[in-house]
């Protein structure tokens, strides 16, 4: 569960847009899932999004609110078909997501994040200088 985080831009959206709104075109986009679990931060909003018939099959997502864009987080391991909420917490909970979540430029750098149960995110690789 979990490894090398992959990390794909979905869309961006106005800077006039409440987050509210983002939201609201988040859920449009994924064809109407239910928001499981929802995180507020002052440069970004983490959802965990999955539809009722399929609720151990859910998708993370970041949205950048500086610069507006909504980013799906996916990780190179074997949950092919997404992530229950249980595996949702074991990430927020003991992989210490958060700290790259509300931080979102740190997502897109051209690096890669390991993230592994019990551990910090780390870098695979170096950061830019």
């Amino acid at each position: 569960m979990f490894g090398q985080m992959q990390v794909t831009q979905m869309f961006a959206l106005s800077k006039r847009e409440t987050v509210d709104e983002a939201v609201a075109k988040l859920v449009e986009f994924a064809d109407y899932p239910k928001i499981l679990r929802w995180y507020q931060f002052p440069t970004a909003l983490v959802a965990f999004l999955a539809h009722g018939d399929a609720p151990d099959c859910g998708a993370i997502y970041v949205y950048d609110r500086k610069r507006c864009v909504w980013l799906w987080i996916d990780f190179n391991d074997q949950n092919l078909g997404g992530y229950s909420p249980a595996e949702f917490d074991v990430l927020t909970n003991q992989c210490h997501f958060f700290r790259l979540a509300e931080s979102p430029r740190l997502l897109e750098l051209p690096v890669k994040w390991l993230v592994v149960p019990g551990q910090m995110p780390s870098v695979q690789g170096r950061l830019p200088a």
